[in-house]
């Protein structure tokens, strides 16, 4: 169903409607002061994002890429603020945040923020939207595919990509455009980069426009503008006033105008015969004309069916003769006693005729309210519990389901019971067996019903894992799922760690939570006198603690040089040279003091700081803690382990309070090896690259190499895709140059591979 409930929400009363004698920069002035002055939140970035993936962009526990359909599964949630409940999405800003320099006024904007997955965020960039010829295209995008053909089937679902122009996929362009219309109107006033602060830096005005029109404003558009003034306070007006778009822009108006006089009714079902539910169609300003509009039924939106709890012939081509303002069409609707669920109907306004437009609202939803009692619902008796896996053989688990407000309904019937991979981390049948697929409820005296799953012993030592189960549809249609309709089993590791033999594993050398600003840093260090590849290794964060669910979990590539130290630091990271120093950007260090963070190597628990499952204010370490504070392991240490134990916080010392000095390097006096060191132009002493920053080119050197060596030079981006590849013979005197043009501003991985060595760096493309 499309409308989410809105009750752990208030959704803000929306202003007036401007003065109709506004129009242009006058208008755009107008709704700035009443639409968005006083009235808007400024979230930060993190909780902007939370409410996106959770909330307002969260429809039947999904959340969908607009560039191409890609899905993940999200429990919905109207109060959680975690952006870290997805994996392969993040969030694209319609206008790009470096245009405007991250300001957070700006950047955490939701009326132009959307889902998109990360792939396709990073095609996109900073290019401008267009109208792209087909055979210009060089990508097309739909799920998580790439062409590099016209697809032959399904070409509205494909956004297209040229390296520097980007068009969406046609279902997203009006709620592009109106989006953009929105920025520039609200933000207007702000600094901006030099020519990015007119709209037509972002499109052709005449395109967004087209589009807007094309794509007009949709039930979702609707629902989604309330949730994002719920959770920020404030409308976007050309959402609810679409036909303000050319009157602000200065476009030539599209003509009489046709919506719905509301946006939402009800009507209560009724337990026999029929009852009429009347909605009025507007026109305006008349037509001098006879003019058409074509009213349907949303079916996918609409959780009644046509034809059996209500009827309407869809569609249904309602005519305004000359002069006529408004029109009126019915629905239907159908008498019972069975208890159920409200049920929406949801309506659209398509096809108007030439010369005229739809405006808003052009979707209507009508609501039908259940008035038999409450309806039957199943669900898991409890959201989540564990067990103890187990040395050897076998044990079962059992989650039970029951059956509420069974009233009168027809027995039996089923429900399946499946395994949510997206949510689960144990393997099947190595972890654990799903004993039960299906439940039958088969009469009113057995309202519980048992869920088992079979788990497997060993003695192992490994990280919890979770095995998370999904009520599916109910056989018979008017039995509903209610909460919780998801269950998390969490086995729970019993065995013993292996003891390392020291100085041959990675551990954490370095933990960073600042105090002030936004820089958090994870150090991995290499204990050995060789290299170490990080191929298969592992970086899980468990938010709060508490939770053995992984919130986030950063896989591991490239070789750590003997004694040289791997840094990850957050996406938005503040201190520039915390961030210069660092191997990567990632999710897995939006850490707080109270979390969990382990690094592992397969079924190899490495290092962990604090305590999987517990959830203290902060893990305490001597004279110190894991709240905003640096912790530096100890020179004395040889290997990681668990925090509990030897190896674990009383390895570690207090750096003290938004100290980064130390990052990117750590000394060690257990281990045979050199120091850690770093340096801004010579990377780990073995990798020159200059300039850095780099604009057009950079050369690359090897300064520890007397003879020129044939090599592979490669730049990454932060994704770990190739941008740049080219061969050359590399050496302390021989450099090559690379060309950097084309590629976005950011930062960029260096790798340089030899025979028998791989190099990598970091470089900052300006």
């Amino acid at each position: 169903m499309l409308p989410a409930s809105l009750s752990a929400q208030t959704v803000p009363a929306m202003p007036a409607p401007a003065p109709a004698n506004l129009e242009g920069v006058a208008l755009r002035d107008w709704y700035r002061a009443n639409w968005y002055d006083g009235k808007r939140i400024v979230l930060d970035y993190s909780t902007a994002r939370g409410r996106m993936y959770n909330y307002i962009d969260n429809v039947n526990n999904t959340v969908v890429c607009v560039y191409s359909g890609y899905s993940e599964n999200v429990p919905f949630n109207s109060t959680s603020t975690n952006p870290s409940v997805v994996s392969d999405i993040n969030t694209e800003h319609t206008i790009p945040q470096s245009w405007f320099n991250e300001v957070v006024r700006m950047r955490s904007d939701i009326h132009h923020l959307f889902p998109t997955r990360i792939q396709w965020n990073s095609d996109r960039g900073a290019d401008p939207f267009a109208d792209i010829p087909d055979a210009s295209t060089l990508g097309w995008l739909r799920g998580t595919t790439r062409l590099t053909t016209i697809p032959t089937s399904n070409i509205d679902e494909y956004s297209e990509d040229t390296n520097s122009q980007f068009e969406p996929r046609e279902d997203h362009k009006g709620n592009l455009a109106r989006a953009a219309f929105y920025f520039y109107t609200m933000h207007a006033n702000e600094n901006f980069d030099a020519g990015k602060g007119v709209i037509g830096a972002l499109a052709d005005m005449p395109t967004l426009y087209r589009w807007h029109l094309a794509d007009p404003v949709d039930a979702r558009e609707i629902e989604r503008n309330n949730r994002v003034a719920a959770s920020q306070g404030n409308f976007n007006p050309y959402i609810a006033y679409p036909a303000s778009v050319a009157t602000a822009w200065g476009f030539a108006p599209a003509g009489p105008t046709f919506s719905f006089a509301t946006t939402t009714g009800t009507i209560a079902e009724g337990n026999a015969g029929t009852s009429a539910y009347t909605i009025t169609l507007t026109l305006s300003p008349a037509a001098t004309t006879a003019m058409t509009v074509q009213v349907n039924v949303d079916a996918a939106n609409s959780t009644a069916t046509n034809g059996s709890d209500f009827s309407f012939a869809s569609p249904a081509m309602v005519t305004f003769a000359a002069g006529g303002i408004s029109q009126t069409v019915t629905v239907t609707v159908n008498g019972d006693t069975q208890p159920e669920a409200d049920e929406t109907v949801v309506l659209t306004l398509t096809n108007p005729s030439t010369g005229s437009s739809v405006g808003s609202p052009g979707a209507h939803i009508l609501t039908i309210t259940n008035d038999d009692g409450p309806a039957p619902t199943i669900a898991f008796a409890a959201a989540s519990g564990s067990i103890p896996e187990g040395n050897t053989g076998t044990t079962t688990y059992t989650a039970n389901v029951t059956l509420a407000n069974p009233g009168s309904i027809t027995f039996p019937f089923t429900v399946p019971v499946t395994v949510d991979a997206a949510g689960t981390t144990a393997t099947s049948p190595t972890d654990y067996t799903l004993s039960t697929t299906s439940l039958t409820f088969a009469s009113a005296t057995a309202l519980t019903q048992p869920v088992n799953v079979t788990v497997a012993g060993d003695v192992t030592f490994e990280p919890n894992e979770t095995v998370r189960l999904l009520l599916g549809t109910p056989s018979n249609p008017f039995v509903l799922r209610d909460t919780p309709s998801a269950h998390v089993l969490t086995i729970v590791n019993d065995d013993t760690p292996p003891a390392a033999a020291p100085c041959t594993k990675p551990y954490f050398s370095q933990y960073v939570e600042s105090s002030t600003g936004n820089t958090k840093v994870l150090e991995i260090y290499n204990p050995t006198n060789a290299p170490m590849s990080l191929n298969g290794k592992r970086v899980v964060l468990y938010a709060n603690g508490a939770s053995t669910t992984p919130t986030f979990v950063l896989g591991l590539a490239g070789t750590v040089a003997p004694g040289d130290v791997y840094v990850i630091v957050n996406t938005d990271v503040t201190d520039a040279t915390v961030a210069a120093a660092a191997d990567i950007q990632s999710n897995v260090a939006f850490f707080n003091g109270d979390d969990a963070i382990a690094l592992f190597d397969g079924t190899d628990t490495l290092d962990v700081i604090g305590v999987i499952g517990q959830r203290p204010t902060s893990w305490t370490i001597t004279n110190g803690s894991t709240l905003n504070n640096t912790m530096v392991r100890l020179p004395t240490t040889n290997q990681g382990g668990r925090w509990n134990g030897p190896f674990g916080s009383s390895t570690w010392a207090s750096g003290g309070v938004d100290n980064f000095s130390g990052v990117g390097s750590y000394t060690s006096t257990a281990c045979g090896t050199v120091s850690a060191t770093r340096s801004a132009s010579v990377l780990r002493n073995t990798l020159e690259l200059a300039p850095n920053p780099a604009t057009e080119t950079v050369q690359v050197r090897l300064p520890g190499l007397t003879a020129a060596r044939p090599a592979t030079v490669e730049v990454l981006d932060m994704l770990g895709r190739s941008v740049r590849q080219r061969t050359a013979s590399l050496s302390a005197t021989v450099g090559a140059q690379v060309d950097l043009r084309g590629l976005p501003a950011g930062l960029y991985a260096v790798r340089v591979s030899v025979a028998d060595a791989e190099y990598t760096g970091r470089l900052v493309v300006q």
